[in-house]
């Protein structure tokens, strides 16, 4: 179904976290229903789920905020009862959602969530990600305005480059001089396309890196993430120094600019308005079958050159928690293949990903998984485990490295 298209009455089954089993799109035909498309593999689905539980209370029996997956009941019971950012909230988070969805993916067709089908009066009135979900633009449908918003585009390949050689035959990329970056503002024909998308095509001997709706600091942390080596697991266990740091904690990125506005939302504008003005694709070609992080390497200069900034890791003291050896033997230990948690999943998943605690480092040394204890959830209650094993958790002041963007000189 499309945009303006009168929804049929649909029958709704197998929704879990909710007062009835099934509904019907018919039950809905004087108010907003919008189907929210997700699935456990979806951090931005996941992310989001607080907000919409925050709005479906604000707006209380007017809306409908039902989440839909394709994923089987057994796996998101599961997953409601153990996801630990959901069941920190207060209250707890737990979405009601349509599970074993065959019937309105059959309808309302898409390729990547988030997905979202908003439906009023029995009309779908528009398609979206998440960026127009929020509380201004629930109340211009329920008071009966208009809205325009741009398509979401489930169509767009993001391995197809950007520019096209207009008049020019394909003969010019055979040229070692061959090459071009575009940088765009933000498309509405773009799905959610994480990463960098990385392709050498040997056909045309052509090397090429793409992002597409970014914010500034965000480009400038996968692109220089791409330019530093990759280490496998194994390697990160035994060197806790080659822990990536993709999803930059505030103390690993610095800002030394005048205008903090292009970099975040912090003057609350409207989060779509922001993103139109400025969020980036961006698109580099290069002659020849080039590295990974060469084209990162020459990527990253290229936005210094045209955003006018200066973007680099840099060595800084911070106030870290500090993972620490004790003179005491380490307990209660298990194989790899056992059910617990490595000191750098303990840093990255536990303190660092939620940016409630100053940024952790390992300074143990020790390769293997601990037998972890359900814990309080604070410092100390972490401490205190981590204390039961012959480690220790400090906080200490720290040379570590991060990422710093300043106005170009």
């Amino acid at each position: 179904m499309k945009i303006g298209d009168q929804v049929p009455d649909i029958l709704i089954d197998n929704i879990i976290n909710n007062d009835k089993r099934s509904i019907r799109t018919s039950d809905y035909k004087d108010k907003l229903l919008v189907l929210d498309f997700w699935d456990i593999y979806c951090g931005t689905c996941i992310a989001s789920m607080p907000k919409l539980d925050s709005l479906q209370g604000v707006f209380g029996d007017r809306i409908k905020l039902l989440s839909v997956t394709w994923q089987p009941e057994d796996m998101i019971t599961k997953f409601f009862k153990t996801n630990r950012f959901l069941n920190e909230r207060t209250p707890p988070v737990h979405r009601a959602s349509v599970v074993d969805d065959r019937a309105l993916r059959s309808y309302f067709r898409y390729e990547t969530n988030p997905h979202l089908i908003w439906i009023y009066k029995g009309k779908v009135v528009a398609i979206t990600g998440y960026d127009y979900m929020n509380g201004v633009n629930i109340q211009k449908l329920l008071d009966g305005q208009e809205v325009n918003w741009p398509l979401k585009n489930d169509s767009f390949d993001p391995m197809n480059p950007i520019m096209q050689l207009n008049g020019f035959s394909t003969e010019v990329m055979d040229s070692p001089f061959y090459g071009y970056s575009v940088l765009t503002g933000m498309s509405n024909l773009v799905s959610a396309v994480g990463g960098i998308n990385f392709k050498q095509d040997t056909a045309r001997n052509i090397s090429r890196l793409a992002l597409f709706n970014y914010d500034f600091s965000s480009a400038y942390q996968v692109l220089l993430q791409a330019t530093k080596p990759q280490f496998s697991e194994t390697e990160i266990l035994k060197d806790a120094t080659k822990m990536p740091y993709l999803n930059t904690h505030p103390a690993r990125l610095v800002f030394e600019v005048k205008d903090l506005s292009r970099f975040r939302n912090d003057r609350q504008e409207d989060q779509a308005d922001w993103n139109r003005k400025n969020l980036i694709c961006y698109e580099m070609e290069k002659h020849g079958i080039v590295d990974k992080m060469v084209l990162a390497k020459s990527a990253v200069q290229d936005l210094n050159n045209r955003l006018g900034l200066y973007a680099r890791y840099e060595k800084r003291k911070v106030k870290c928690l500090v993972f620490v050896k004790t003179d005491k033997p380490i307990t209660d230990t298990l194989s790899q293949e056992g059910d617990g948690m490595s000191i750098p999943a303990l840093v990255m998943m536990r303190l660092d990903y939620t940016q409630k605690f100053p940024p952790a480092i390992n300074e143990t040394g020790f390769t293997g998984i601990l037998r972890m204890q359900p814990d309080d959830g604070t410092i100390a209650g972490l401490r205190k485990e981590i204390q039961r094993h012959g480690l220790d958790l400090i906080e200490a002041e720290r040379e570590i490295e991060v990422l710093v963007i300043s106005d170009a000189k």
